[in-house]
């Protein structure tokens, strides 16, 4: 089985490892997983020691020359080696690469339209192809991939791409059958301040619904577009949650319910 797995900057603050282990044992039983992690709170942090107050619109972060700087050092560099150390802990042969390295991720610059105008966003990236042939590599050799979102623009330039867009896209080129999110929100919520009102199942046709009546709302707005991409290739689920719930992981994969939204098609 072929599974796209997302941390958020979250899940890798915590101070131990241990969070990790059902994915090691995920792994020791033969499954081919690809790990994609976010970093946007260790992002903001780091921001916020010099002086520089991050900015969102639309659930992205703005992103200047200097913020990309920041963003392609905390991500490839910190965030991904700390991962790669995690499992090395466990006598997991690991991987660390970002979207950049072979060509994973070709991305392009992305532009937000509001109210019938262009809204620059600095060197914020759409992935616009992908090529699998790294991972596919460091599988046959047993070897976890272990992934940064950063992508390059046709001319090699860095672009800061959401890491759910980057496991989404990475997904459906890998032809996985299921695609994880643990990430800093517990699921999908009717109300967003109220975590019992958590949405346990959901079909992608639901989703614009959710859109209109105006229940998802920053970062959760590209969360969801993103599941509406990638139910629409050849993944069978997706399945968004916080996360705590990774340590019920081998329950997850087993068909059982845990914590955390379920999305089919």
């Amino acid at each position: 089985m072929k599974v796209v797995l997302k941390f958020s900057g979250k899940n890798i603050n915590s101070s131990k490892n241990t969070f990790l282990k059902p994915v090691v044992d995920l792994w020791e039983k033969g499954t081919q997983l690809a790990i994609i992690h976010g970093g946007g709170p260790q992002i903001s942090d780091f921001m916020e020691r010099i002086g520089k107050k991050p900015s969102f619109v639309q659930g992205l972060r703005v992103t200047d020359q200097e913020v990309m700087d920041i963003t392609e050092m905390v991500l490839s560099g910190l965030l991904n080696k700390t991962l790669v150390g995690m499992f090395t802990q466990y006598g997991i042969a690991a991987c660390g690469i970002s979207g950049r390295d072979a060509g994973l991720f070709l991305a392009k610059k992305h532009i937000i339209e509001h109210e019938g105008q262009s809204i620059d966003i600095g060197w914020v990236g759409d992935i616009i192809q992908v090529n699998p042939l790294l991972v596919e590599t460091l599988w046959r050799n047993r070897i976890l991939p272990v992934i940064s979102p950063i992508s390059g623009d046709r001319n090699g330039k860095s672009l800061n791409v959401n890491a759910d867009w980057a496991a989404a896209h990475l997904a459906i080129a890998l032809k996985a059958e299921k695609l994880l999110l643990f990430t800093d929100v517990p699921g999908v919520l009717l109300d967003p301040l109220n975590p019992e009102s958590l949405i346990r199942n959901l079909s992608a046709i639901e989703i614009p619904l959710l859109f209109q009546k105006g229940i998802v709302t920053g970062g959760m707005i590209p969360k969801l577009q993103m599941i509406q991409t990638v139910l629409q290739g050849e993944v069978e689920e997706v399945f968004i949650a916080g996360g705590a719930s990774l340590e019920l992981l081998d329950q997850l994969l087993e068909g059982k319910y845990i914590p955390g939204t379920r999305v089919t098609r």
